[in-house]
């Protein structure tokens, strides 16, 4: 059974297929970085690791992108005693010591949208031009009834919207055309960050939210890509708007597909910093560990709301308890007798998934305890395929320790065998999010689980994409932007990608 999964869009799940596999080309919306992450959005971006974990696992490359909004409204708020900028980098900073403490992967590229101001005007100028857009009193706005698709992704009927339209949409009615049309360029306040877009009708100012994502996506990741997701508050308007500015000038339907968490449930109420009920990562964490947070996390399906209370969390650990004893108790028999030095490599050479997964599979069911392996691998893996059903996959992982109890593996002899079944246990584990590398015992996984290497075929998808940016950054240098031109080449350190100027030009090679 091959992977399937839920797409917003057409409201069914569906087989997933990249458009250049074994590519995965992801972009998350990130925060709005006027506050901390809180353990509601730590669940969103547990998932988005997760999924590119599953997808790791099942033999894909995945480039994965996220944004931060550091320009907002909001921010503005914050800094009546601090700069915006203070207040945003303040926060990004925590948003990545929180990601590492959740043991979230790193992604290919991190993306403000204050570096990408020059490319949001482009974008916008665009939809003028190609009549989605219009400019009243210095503002510009999106005509949405230009698009004849708008409201499909979050199932939305335009015509209603005039309808239900609130008191400040309908007091901005007499300089729109729809009630419904949003903001994709305004002027700025006295005080407040202010850009110059060259522009007659519109000369200066801030973008608006939505525009973001759209220019940032299309620069980092191209003109179309395979999965577009946040949390599933930002599926109306944020998500609808990002279709509506992008397939217009790149093509319909844009993304492949789009997917949404859910919220994680506090009482009866989603968490939010409006609401004032948020709970902070650390502490979280200092309470139960990442594993059992990220285990936790596990085991409610992604597109359910998940109930939490310390009371909830206690009681899923108590199930995972049980899997670690076992996991403890193997690693610690099998490091007092390790067996032959492991020759060769947890994965083949094959890069396409139907090839792999079944070499991986052989991999870990050898010896006395093939039969519960076999059982085990095949159940957990058509349950994460069917649209990453994590609750199936946790109840497949405890039957397994179950029947490696019942067959005494903690009292066996045979350790070749017990190794096998221990590095199955850690690694499936590890694309749950819950990390038990032990570097004596699984050399592979220590070093990410993850395949080094791959042919010009898998990477050339890649390698456009970091020949645009390399572009991009030639061509800041060339206008005299210099501050863009660090930005770029911050994000490509970032990704692994080190940029060489020779005499010929810029030379990028990976560092990672």
């Amino acid at each position: 059974m091959s992977l399937s999964v839920f797409n917003t869009r057409t409201k069914r799940v569906e087989p997933f297929v990249p458009m250049q596999p074994p590519v995965v080309r992801i972009y998350t919306c990130g925060l709005t970085v006027y506050a901390p992450m809180h353990i509601g959005h730590a669940r969103t971006y547990c998932f988005w690791d997760l999924f590119r974990r599953w997808l790791e696992h099942s033999g894909y490359t995945v480039l994965a992108v996220v944004n931060y909004t550091d320009i907002d409204d909001r921010i503005m708020g914050k800094a009546t005693d601090r700069g915006a900028v203070d207040v945003a980098e303040e926060n990004v900073a925590i948003f990545r010591r929180d990601c590492r403490s959740l043991q979230i992967r790193d992604y290919a590229a991190y993306t403000r949208a204050t570096d990408f101001v020059e490319a949001q005007v482009a974008h916008i100028v665009r939809l003028i031009e190609k009549g989605h857009a219009y400019v009243r009193d210095g503002e510009v706005f999106y005509d949405v009834a230009s698009f004849e698709h708008y409201g499909q992704l979050a199932g939305r009927d335009l015509a209603g919207q005039e309808v239900g339209a609130s008191e400040r949409v309908q007091e901005d009615f007499a300089r729109k055309k729809n009630p419904a049309d949003f903001t994709l360029w305004k002027p700025s306040q006295p005080g407040q960050p202010s850009w110059s877009t060259g522009q007659p009708d519109w000369p200066s100012g801030r973008p608006g939210w939505h525009i973001e994502c759209s220019a940032m996506s299309e620069l980092t990741l191209g003109a179309q890509f395979d999965v577009h997701g946040g949390g599933i508050d930002n599926l109306f308007p944020h998500h609808e708007n990002e279709v509506a500015q992008s397939a217009p000038l790149c093509g319909y339907p844009w993304v492949r597909y789009w997917m949404h968490p859910e919220h994680l449930d506090l009482r009866g109420e989603k968490m939010s910093k409006s609401l004032g009920n948020v709970i902070a990562v650390p502490d979280l964490i200092d309470a139960w560990g990442a594993n059992a947070v990220r285990f936790f996390f596990a085991s409610g399906h992604y597109r359910s709301k998940l109930g939490f209370s310390h009371e909830l969390v206690k009681q899923c650990i108590d199930g995972f308890a049980r899997v670690e004893q076992l996991v403890d108790i193997l690693e610690s028999r099998l490091e007092q007798a390790p067996p032959a030095p492991v020759t060769r490599g947890l994965y083949p050479t094959e890069r396409e998934p139907a090839q792999r997964w079944p070499r991986l599979r052989h991999r870990f069911a050898e010896g006395a305890f093939a039969a519960q392996t076999t059982a085990f691998i095949e159940r957990f893996t058509a349950r994460m395929n069917d649209d990453l059903d994590t609750p199936g996959a946790i109840a497949a992982l405890f039957d397994y320790v179950r029947a490696l109890n019942a067959a005494n593996i903690t009292e066996t002899h045979d350790t070749s065998s017990a190794l096998a079944a221990y590095r199955c246990l850690v690694a499936h584990l590890w694309t749950l999010g819950v990390e038990r590398p032990n570097v004596k015992l699984f050399p592979e996984l220590a070093a990410e689980c993850m395949p080094k290497g791959s042919d010009a075929k898998a990477l050339a998808p890649l390698e456009k994409v970091l020949d645009n940016l390399v572009a991009a950054r030639q061509q800041a240098r060339a206008n005299k932007d210099f501050a863009r031109a660090d930005v770029i080449r911050q994000i490509l350190t970032e990704a692994g990608v080190a940029i060489e100027d020779t005499r010929e030009g810029p030379r990028w090679k990976l560092t990672k």
